[in-house]
């Protein structure tokens, strides 16, 4: 929400072209003066000025989401300073990394998505699922907040790195809405309907659609399954009611759905290792050369572009269907008392198929030689398949429903000297079956027959015998209980100084289960089924809180200093052997100063500034492997100790009346100090029990790969990074409407990937992207407003995803970022 101070609104400043920028849009007046406005948040369940509040917060609304054309979590990340993404399952599936907290495959999430107060969804813990801002959540909203650092305890689910608030549009006293439809590059096709309008005094209704078409920008160059990868197509519905049950109670009902569908994401290969031997790898006589091979092909036929790659899934897909209800009824009992009750409930279910690296191996005569074998057995549809991972007919790849429940207590005690807020919150994650998929890894399959839940149909050869490769139908439930009680006070001291204390204990709960259903190979006779099961379980339980005190020596400037206890649940990984199969809860102990000012004068602005230091103790990390049981899988651990340092400037100047400037700045400094105890031969250890056989043992122990060595930054940890936002608003009269034009910059600077000892590519390079808009607001004085936009203008390409697998495989792969788009936006309000 946004408030303007000395400035007379009007309907052409509400639909002023917002900055494109990881902070505050400051519309303009018709004043000579420049007018500063009050951008108003709900970080503490409250509203209060962000000038107010001791977070360090970037705002978006929703006229900036338009135009920087953000319909993922990685367009938030793009607009925002020391927020980060990792796409692995594609941007429907992407998880969030803020100061360095990242959520690793298999773990909870380091940092919370909210929407209307309640947190996102769940999904399955095989893949990265749910958690996040998926398909059709960012339109029609009032705001985002992505508020820097732990939250826990005020927000549902305690979190060490931050959270992510959607704050949608409420239903309101007016009639009014808009149509919009939007065209760009790529096929781009989006429309949006928006009405509201009052019923009666007491009873209000919003209801919006958004549907959004793009075809994909990866070309697959196999013509094997779609011929373009990363589209976007989904339709999501929001309904909202407010009803004023009396003049001291309402009740805010949110019906959502989402329906999502498209052909998903997959690497690229791009680097081959031909220094291994068979005893780095068993499979060195063939992957070294066929690398070479494929990589000299693409550039032979001229398809090895950068966005050029392989995928021969018969069915590369990613799907999301999602519904929420979100009912929270506020009862101000008096002017010192309100009590607040939230019940909701979510159901999420998604399926994924895609080819992980992006290889086309074909089995052919040179491999067969390469393994004393006849060429009789030659096979071409066949390839060594090193990850593949196609859908199941039977189980989608996640399935799950959230419940959530939460009791509020707001106040004001001692003659309004302090406010306090208390609560009790609750919340269970229940799967509806098992969910899954099948996954080839390290022998030669024709991946289409894998694509069923008949294993006599699966064309498989494996020349090793099945000593690390195999077909794996995997099926798993997950359960997640969370529950704690909080309260949170903050005290005026003096007029100048306040204190604030937050104490929250939380209770956390997981239950696995997974059945591995392994099919081995002695060339291409497949082998019984090895079954197993696993029944992880984790409890963890910890106080959490902070301690702040805000100072004000004089009214336009204030100054703070913070310690915070963070906490993220211990969790269970069903993929992994069981002795790697949990991990425990990591820790975090935060000390922050800053200071936030808003000054006057001949250029006004603000400037927050945010310095922070970070002490992580049993941080979850995420390991690879080959487990003979899964194939290439991923483990966590709780590495020692680690160390996140840095800064965070925020400021926006009004240079003159139609011309502002904004400039947002991170640095980060970190550092794993300790890695985890978990090392190779523990890792031996556990697959060897678990199988039974002392060579996949051995092997699983020779693919052992941490994310990160001791001594490496944190992944997801750009050194630095910024965003500059210039906007003008042409000198037009008002019969034309109003024109503005924008132009962003955006700077992301080197971060880590992988582990420094698991490839030479372990570091993504540092990217820049411009960004353009142009606005015609009220065009010659009709309800028309016309919008042009272009994002990443100069085409850059870069990088968002590296596996990591140099060494443990012999190959590297990669994701890459989206190409320039322009387009058009037409809406017409009413």
């Amino acid at each position: 929400m946004i408030r303007l101070i000395s400035v007379k609104k009007s309907r052409g400043i509400l639909f002023l072209l917002p900055m494109m920028f990881a902070g505050e849009a400051y519309p303009q007046s018709a004043a000579k003066t420049p007018a500063i406005e009050e951008v108003i948040i709900t970080a503490q369940r409250r509203e209060e000025n962000a000038q107010d509040v001791a977070i360090s917060v970037t705002v978006f609304n929703q006229e900036q989401i338009a135009n920087a054309n953000m319909i993922n979590s990685s367009d938030i990340a793009t607009y925002t300073p020391s927020l980060t993404v990792d796409t692995r399952f594609g941007n429907e599936n992407t998880s969030f990394a803020i100061r360095g907290f990242t959520q690793s495959l298999r773990t909870t999430a380091s940092v919370a998505t909210y929407f209307a107060d309640v947190v996102a969804p769940r999904g399955a813990v095989a893949q990265t699922s749910g958690d996040g801002a998926g398909p059709g959540t960012l339109f029609d909203l009032a705001n985002i907040q992505v508020l820097k650092g732990p939250q826990g305890t005020l927000f549902g689910r305690n979190t060490t790195g931050g959270a992510i608030l959607l704050v949608p549009n409420k239903p309101s006293e007016e009639y009014e809405g808009y149509v919009e439809f939007s065209a760009g590059e790529l096929g781009s096709r989006r429309q949006q309907v928006v009405a509201n309008f009052p019923v009666s005094d007491n009873f209000k209704v919003r209801f919006g659609l958004d549907q959004n078409e793009r075809d994909g920008h990866l070309n697959n160059i196999t013509g094997v399954g779609a011929r373009k990868l990363g589209n976007t197509e989904y339709l999501a519905a929001r309904l909202s009611l407010v009803w004023d049950i009396t003049d001291s109670i309402e009740n805010y009902t949110i019906l959502t759905y989402v329906d999502s569908e498209s052909t998903g994401y997959t690497a690229t290969l791009f680097d081959c290792n031909t220094d291994q031997t068979v005893v780095d790898n068993p499979f060195a006589l063939t992957i070294g050369s066929e690398c070479v091979r494929q990589l000299e092909m693409q550039e032979a036929t001229g398809q090895d572009g950068f966005y050029d790659l392989v995928s021969t899934v018969k069915t590369p897909i990613t799907t999301i269907k999602e519904k929420r209800f979100i009912n929270t009824t506020t009862w101000e009992i008096d002017e010192n008392l309100t009590a607040k009750g939230i019940i909701a409930y979510a159901h999420l279910e998604g399926t994924n198929g895609s080819d992980i690296f992006g290889t086309r191996f074909q089995e052919n005569v040179a491999a067969l030689l390469g393994f004393g074998l006849p060429l009789g057995l030659v096979d071409p549809r066949r390839e060594i398949s090193l990850g593949a991972s196609v859908v199941n007919p039977d189980f989608p790849s996640t399935s799950q429903q959230t419940w959530v429940g939460e009791l509020q207590l707001q106040g004001v005690a001692l003659d309004s000297r302090m406010i306090w807020q208390a609560g009790l919150y609750h919340e269970n994650s229940t799967p509806d079956g098992f969910s899954g998929q099948n996954a080839a890894s390290l022998l030669y399959c024709d991946l289409s027959t894998i694509e069923t839940s008949d294993p006599s149909q699966f064309n498989c050869f494996d020349p090793l015998l099945g000593i690390a490769g195999g077909v794996l139908i995997f099926k798993s439930k997950t359960e997640f209980l969370n529950q704690a009680v909080y309260g949170q006070a903050t005290y005026d001291v003096l007029p100048q100084l306040s204190t604030t204390l937050g104490l929250r204990y939380t209770w956390d709960e997981t239950k696995g289960e997974g059945v591995k259903e392994r099919y081995a190979y002695l060339l291409s006779d497949r082998q019984a089924p090895v079954f197993s099961r696993s029944t992880p379980e984790v409890k963890s339980e910890a106080p959490t809180g902070f301690l702040e005190f805000n100072y004000r020596p004089i009214d336009d400037v204030m100054l703070y200093t913070k310690y915070t206890r963070g906490y993220r649940q211990g969790s269970v990984n069903v993929a992994s052997d069981p002795g790697l199969d949990t991990h425990e809860h990591e820790t975090v102990d935060t000390y922050e100063i800053g200071a936030k000012t808003t000054f006057g004068g001949p250029v006004p602005g603000r400037v927050n500034i945010a310095v922070f230091h970070n002490d992580l103790k049993d941080m979850q990390l995420q390991i690879g492997y080959n487990s003979a049981s899964s194939g290439p899988t991923t483990g966590i651990v709780n590495a020692g100790e680690a160390e996140i340092n840095g800064f965070e400037v925020e400021a926006y100047f009004q240079l003159f009346e139609p011309l502002s400037l904004s400039i947002s700045y991170s640095q980060l400094d970190t550092e794993l100090l300790k890695q985890s105890d978990v090392d190779p031969a523990d890792v031996e250890r556990a697959v060897t029990e678990a199988s039974g056989n002392p060579l996949s043992g051995q092997i699983a122990a020779s693919t052992f790969v941490p994310i990160a060595a001791e001594g490496d930054e944190l992944p997801y940890a750009p050194e630095s990074s910024w965003v500059a936002t210039l906007k003008y608003q042409l000198p037009v009269s008002a019969d034309i409407g109003l024109m503005d034009v924008g132009v962003t910059y955006t700077y992301t600077g080197e971060q880590r990937a992988a582990a420094s000892n698991s490839t030479p590519h372990d570091v993504l390079p540092d990217y820049n992207l411009l960004n353009v808009n142009a606005s015609w607001l009220g065009v010659l004085g009709s309800n028309f407003d016309l919008t042009l936009f272009g994002t990443n203008i100069l085409d850059e390409q870069y990088l968002t995803y590296v596996s990591g697998t140099y060494v443990a495989t012999g190959i590297e792969s990669r994701q890459v970022g989206f190409p320039k788009m322009y387009g058009a936006r037409l809406r017409y309000s009413f």
